[in-house]
């Protein structure tokens, strides 16, 4: 600022009017001239270089330091942290000029958002003292300019409209969804009640702010869907739009394993940030509870995070990449927590508001809420892996528990369907006629709402809840033996070896020692079973399940008899814990083949049939393109007991009964034979030619057609008179006399002069002339 400002005995920069800073002007004077300045301005603004944050880098690969790196890091933060100290102690009016008008200075607390390091990532910072502590100065400088930026009024005297203020922070781009993530992200955790008054004034002050992040939704999802088509062969897009080839995903060694790191990074950053977020602004909640989000999280859940532990143990499980496996491993297993508190506080905001609102909501609103809450359940009882993990950290039954208490009229159907699917899906069957049967009561609930009000909020897992960890679900091993295919083959595998023992026998140890077949074999050779399976008979049989006892013990639970056509049938979820997904399908199954010719035409059965034929020796490839002569010279006829010498075979003469046709096929048929006569004539007199000239084949055609067109009465030139005069009368007629004066009989209402009797006729009998 090159001009200098003279203050008088009354300080000009005062605002004795308590005027709003957006309406306030200040007196100055320049070179001897007074002039009027508004209060933000940006002649306020002065001339300063601000620097940018960069994370530290002080060690190369090999773990040596880099001479100097140190020092110039410390420098950095330094220069940062004395323009922040700076900034803050300017008055009002300058502190938002400069805001506003120097853009550098947002960019300079945004660098320290994004490449501050994160809860998780902590111990990749250095371990020296020095930059910790520099690191907090500056990271607390900057929460403290976030703090004076949503500050409505410091004093009487220097205060804004908030409608102003809202509109300079969302115009100059102050705040952002970005911005407001990456700010719970940093400090939300150590700094919940300061971020939480942040987020509840800036929402209020612009409101704005709430349509952006509705419309920022839509952009998570895809970032979502983006890490599954990576992680896929061949995505199905959920919302039925093309998908390029270019976004689909490689086979497993496109991804290395510097690449899948950034990924499980990538995805623990989304889903921890949004998870706080919403944790520390509840009211943001109702803006991500959208099925299509959910559905979303739930399949990265299900599907991406297993396959992510597959490659990164194929990629890293080794004594070279041991503590790197390690470190990434933790890092997925935090990323799963986080995304089942993000999936909490989403559904929770249902239950919350009950709670929070219980004496203010009707019994109209707290059942729409109750709905909702379940209706969210039911989606994803289908997500066995993600159902489980969520029961363990956030139990089901306890939210069932205290929706039935604080709300009588709670649909006891969906409460009994999803407490049965959840506990079939963890094989816990006897848990749940004691649910249902709680359920059911209305005063059988110990627990008080407030107990639970405090005990389960959004934020955390219940205090009995063991901390996850990486689930036996997405171990391979575990996960085979879920089918009764797969239990079959360890059946075999045992009797293969003990050859004498039932298979119902083996199924019960199999059964006792956790289908672990190596410690049946083990436990049978050394005699060491227990005594239960010790007095059971060797060559039990196995007998299979009976469909009823599980229907009928399903009935018992629900305490209901189910009436239903499809009741124990191969997709009935109640009595079978497995489904065969093949036989599942939308619309009309695609056959493998369209149509009967393709059907005819496929002859991929005779590869299976070479692998059969080949062991016996039956069949040889040793098929040859050329033609066999070899009989050329031998007679095919019927010979003499004397092969030299030929006899004249009888000629071959149709049975009479077959002979028998009628005269229009038999005249059509000589035609035929006529023409191809004639035709053969022709040939033979011309010669055999490969191909006949087209000219005579058209002319052959145009006779024919005139024979045809004379034979009926009729030239190119047109329609001739037919003779209806024939002989004198008492002559007698010809027969094409009479087929003429019939013809002409029939047709003359098609002529002048004609028909004109029955034409009056009928007219008279519709009314339209008077009889």
């Amino acid at each position: 600022m090159s001009e200098n400002v003279a203050h008088d005995a009354m300080d000009p920069l005062r605002n004795p009017d308590a005027k709003p800073l957006e309406k306030l002007k200040y007196k100055v004077t320049s070179n001897g001239i007074d002039r009027e300045i508004t209060a933000l301005n940006k002649y306020w603004v002065e001339e300063r270089y601000y620097l940018y944050y960069v994370m530290p880098e002080i060690y190369t690969k090999d773990e040596t330091v880099i001479i100097g790196a140190k020092k110039e890091w410390l420098d950095l933060v330094d220069h940062i942290i004395q323009d922040l100290k700076w900034l803050l102690s300017l008055p009002h009016h300058k502190f938002w000029s400069h805001i506003v008008y120097e853009p550098s200075i947002t960019n300079m607390l945004v660098s320290v958002l994004q490449d501050s390091p994160p809860f998780y990532a902590l111990e990749s910072f250095p371990d020296i003292t020095a930059m910790k502590e520099a690191l907090d100065v500056l990271q607390q400088l900057v929460l403290l300019t976030f703090v004076r930026l949503i500050t409505n009024k410091e004093s009487p005297e220097y205060f804004m409209d908030p409608v102003v203020q809202g509109n300079l922070l969302y115009d100059n781009y102050v705040y952002t969804i970005a911005i407001i993530l990456d700010l719970s992200q940093l400090y939300g955790r150590a700094n919940r009640e300061t971020v939480s008054c942040i987020m509840q004034a800036l929402f209020q002050m612009q409101p704005l702010y709430m349509e952006d992040l509705d419309k920022s939704v839509g952009f998570l999802t895809q970032v979502f869907r983006g890490i599954e088509q990576r992680f896929e062969d061949s995505p199905v897009s959920l919302s039925g739009e093309l998908v390029s080839l270019c976004e689909r995903g490689g086979a497993t060694g496109e991804i290395s394993l510097g690449v899948l790191e950034d990924y499980i990074v990538y995805l623990l950053d989304v889903s921890s940030s949004l998870a706080i977020f919403l944790e520390i602004y509840p009211s943001a909640s109702r803006i991500f509870h959208k099925k299509e989000f959910l559905t979303r999280i739930i399949s990265v859940y299900e599907n991406i995070i297993p396959e992510m532990y597959k490659r990164l143990e194929q990629l890293a499980y080794n004594d070279e990449m041991m503590v790197k496996y390690f470190e990434i491993e933790h890092r997925l297993d935090v990323a799963r927590a986080e995304i089942l508190k993000l999936y909490r506080s989403i559904i929770f905001v249902s239950i919350n508001n009950i709670l929070e609102k219980t004496n203010a909501l009707t019994e109209v609103e707290v059942k729409e809420h109750t709905d909702g809450y379940l209706g969210v359940l039911l989606d994803a009882l289908s997500e066995k892996e993600f159902i489980i993990d969520y029961h363990q950290m956030y139990p089901i039954d306890m939210d069932l528990d205290v929706l039935t208490s604080i709300c009588p009229e709670v649909d006891t159907m969906k409460c009994d369907f999803i407490l049965q699917s959840l506990y079939s899906s963890i094989n816990d069957m006897s848990q749940i006629s004691q649910i249902a049967e709680k359920i059911n009561s209305k005063n059988a609930f110990p627990m008080e709402v407030n107990d639970y009000k405090n005990m389960a909020g959004p934020s955390g897992a219940q205090s009995n809840v063991p901390s996850i960890s990486k689930s036996p679900f997405y171990t391979e091993e575990l996960h085979s033996l879920e089918g009764g295919a797969d239990n079959a083959s360890l059946i075999t595998e045992v009797k293969d070896i003990l050859p004498h023992l039932g298979e119902g026998y083996i199924e019960k140890c199999l059964k006792h020692y956790s289908n672990d077949s190596a410690s049946v074999i083990n436990a049978i050779l050394e005699d060491s079973l227990p005594p239960d399976i010790k007095e059971l008979d060797p060559t039990l049989p196995h007998i299979p399940p009976d469909p009823m006892e599980a229907s009928v013990a399903v009935d018992l639970a629900i305490d209901m008899q189910r009436l239903n056509v499809f009741d124990n049938d191969e997709f009935d979820i109640m009595t079978r814990d497995h489904i065969d997904p093949s036989r599942v399908h939308k619309g009309k199954r695609q056959g493998k083949h369209k149509n009967l010719n393709e059907l005819l035409n496929d002859k991929s059965y005779r590869e299976s049939l070479n692998d059969v034929y080949s062991k016996y020796s039956l069949i040889a490839d040793d098929y040859e393109d050329e033609y066999d002569d070899t009989y050329e010279s031998h007679s095919v006829g019927l010979s003499s007991r004397d092969d030299s010498t030929e006899m004249d075979a009888r000629p071959f003469a149709i049975p009479r009964v077959l002979q028998s046709r009628n005269k229009l096929q038999a005249a059509s048929e000589d035609e035929d034979s006529e023409e191809q006569d004639v035709a053969r004539t022709s040939i033979n007199n011309e010669g055999t030619q490969f191909v006949q000239d087209p000219a005579v084949l058209r002319a052959r055609a145009e006779e024919r057609r005139q024979s045809k067109r004379r034979n009926s009465g009729r030239t190119f030139a047109g329609a001739q008179e037919r003779d209806v005069t024939g002989k004198p009368k008492g002559q007698g007629q010809d027969k094409q006399i009479l087929i003429n004066r019939s013809n002409k009989n029939a047709h003359k209402s098609s002529r002048a002069n004609h028909n004109r009797r029955s034409g009056a006729q009928w007219k008279q009998r519709q009314g339209m002339v008077p009889s």
